[in-house]
């Protein structure tokens, strides 16, 4: 079975080549056929000189960059990526190094059962090695109460960046997503309610990672964007 992995970047210069070698080392010692789409979102910085440099240290002939500009959102960055996967299934993971690659392995195993599996912070079965700050717990607590009586879809972690789909379903799902940024993660999940597909929440090893890329403002925008997608 082949794994699509896609690692979307902005501005992750700084972050992303420890966690592309470990992603890299750890798909080619433990996946049966693999490929890795580093999707750069408009990024300022030198994203694409470190993510080619470390290809090329590599050898990883399996792991490909697509470069667009301008910035156009993490939404529109994963579903780039997804449109490009030709693997059985599809996995999407953050390039800031907070889940570990290791992960993956279980995830593929529980797609398949399910049609699309979540990483899940918030069970006692999640190991969290480096908590968010109060505000960000309260906060994310909120949001996940109002998304799930909002939309009705029985999920307790709706914004972890750590999702995987078999390939139909993912094509599915993210075929006429109308969220770019960071809401599209509650929109693909409504798309999977409102096809029926079996949804499995993974409890997961997770770090807080510092230089988040959400503005002061975003949160506000983001609620307003959630009651958008109620009547799409």
């Amino acid at each position: 079975m082949k794994t699509s992995i896609i690692v979307p970047a902005y501005n992750e210069e700084k972050r992303i080549p420890v966690f592309l070698e470990e992603l890299i080392n750890y798909s080619k010692k433990n996946l049966d056929d693999f490929e890795i789409l580093i999707v750069n979102d408009g990024s300022k910085d030198k994203t694409v000189d470190v993510v080619n440099e470390v290809i090329k240290k590599s050898k990883a002939l399996k792991a490909k960059i697509i470069d667009y500009s301008p910035n156009k959102g993490k939404g529109h960055a994963v579903k780039t990526g997804v449109n490009d996967a030709n693997g059985d299934v599809v996995v999407f993971i953050d390039a800031d190094g907070s889940i570990k690659p290791e992960e993956i392995g279980v995830m593929v195993k529980y797609l398949k059962k399910y049609d699309v599996v979540i990483g899940n912070r918030k069970t006692a079965s999640s190991k969290i090695d480096n908590p968010q700050p109060l505000s960000r717990r309260f906060a994310s607590w909120c949001f996940n109460k109002y998304v799930s009586i909002l939309l009705g879809v029985k999920v307790q972690d709706f914004l972890c960046g750590f999702k995987g789909f078999r390939k139909d379903v993912a094509k599915k799902v993210f075929s006429n997503i109308k969220t770019k940024r960071w809401t599209f993660d509650v929109e693909i999940l409504n798309n999977s309610k409102k096809n029926n597909y079996t949804i499995f929440e993974l409890p997961i090893e997770w770090a807080h990672k510092d230089d988040s890329k959400m503005r002061i403002t975003d949160p506000i925008k983001i609620f307003f964007d959630v009651f958008k997608i109620r009547f799409l």
